[in-house]
């Protein structure tokens, strides 16, 4: 059977539904007015009409609350993406001061060059910090 979408098919109706949302969100970013306007959209279309009209304030509640996770998400993610990198740094600062302490030039060079030996390095002399 060929998929198409007709506004008469449950999941063709909830596949515009996506793409109207998609649109307002590129147009108002992820916020209240965007779930509005789809809404709006969507009743005007006579796309998912009935489900919107008696649940509406359930679905905006809905998406409004995933925008809240996404953001959290995010938010976190970026944090602790944050908070690695400056891990690794101290770690590689500690490496090459151990390094220099040691007299071993030739090493740093070498890790500064070469990735995978940097993470020998690290592992070797046990400068990594959890």
């Amino acid at each position: 059977k060929v998929f198409t979408l007709e506004t008469d098919d449950i999941i063709g109706q909830y596949i515009i539904f996506c793409h109207v949302f998609d649109a307002q969100t590129k147009k108002y970013g992820r916020t209240r007015e965007a779930v509005l306007e789809t809404l709006r959209i969507c009743r005007d279309r006579n796309v998912l009409k009935d489900y919107l009209k008696k649940r509406e304030k359930e679905v905006i509640n809905i998406m409004i609350e995933l925008f809240n996770q996404e953001y959290a998400v995010q938010a976190y993610g970026n944090a602790r993406e944050k908070k690695g990198i400056k891990r690794g740094e101290k770690n590689i600062i500690r490496l090459f001061s151990k390094l220099h302490e040691l007299g071993k030039n030739e090493d740093t060079e070498k890790a500064l060059k070469d990735p995978k030996y940097l993470e020998k390095l690290l592992k070797d002399y046990g400068v990594a910090e959890g």
